[in-house]
């Protein structure tokens, strides 16, 4: 039996976050359009377009999101959880909402972010046989003690 497309679907969204706590920016440039747009609150006001810019911050994501950690840290990793999804599929788009949970673990702290997000994957392929990319994707902070001051008023 086939797998659902909301499978295919979610299994690309846990590729494509390995991806960048991974620094794969081969296996994630393999899984995004092109002219893929970028919504992300902490690094710009206004839309991102492309994927050049978006593979450049992968490249250094996981410093960013862990702090920059100490080669002597064996314990130093980064993992996350995706929580309450929805996959929306409308023929050759499925759209998914979640709120991910970033937890960045080192030997003396636990560091912890999150942000709702929105991920808009397009099938090039077929329905006998899928090529699912990603071709947008908004994040939104959540109202927390550290999202609230870059909140517009």
């Amino acid at each position: 039996m086939p797998e659902s497309t909301e499978k295919q679907v979610m299994a690309l969204l846990e590729r494509q976050l390995q991806d960048i706590w991974d620094g794969d920016v081969d296996d994630y440039k393999t899984t995004s359009a092109g002219d893929c747009t970028f919504f992300e609150w902490y690094i710009s006001p206004q839309r991102i377009d492309g994927l050049d810019f978006h593979l450049r911050e992968l490249r250094v994501h996981r410093d960013v999101i862990g702090g920059t950690p100490d080669p002597l840290e064996e314990e130093h990793f980064i993992e996350h959880e995706i929580l309450q999804p929805r996959v929306q599929v409308y023929g050759p788009t499925a759209i998914v909402t979640f709120t991910l949970m970033i937890r960045a673990v080192h030997p003396d702290r636990l560091v912890r972010k999150s942000h709702n997000e929105t991920r808009v994957f397009h099938n090039f392929g077929s329905a006998s046989e899928p090529d699912w990319k990603l071709v947008h994707c908004h994040k939104s902070p959540m109202a927390t003690a550290g999202s609230l001051s870059v909140l517009r008023t």
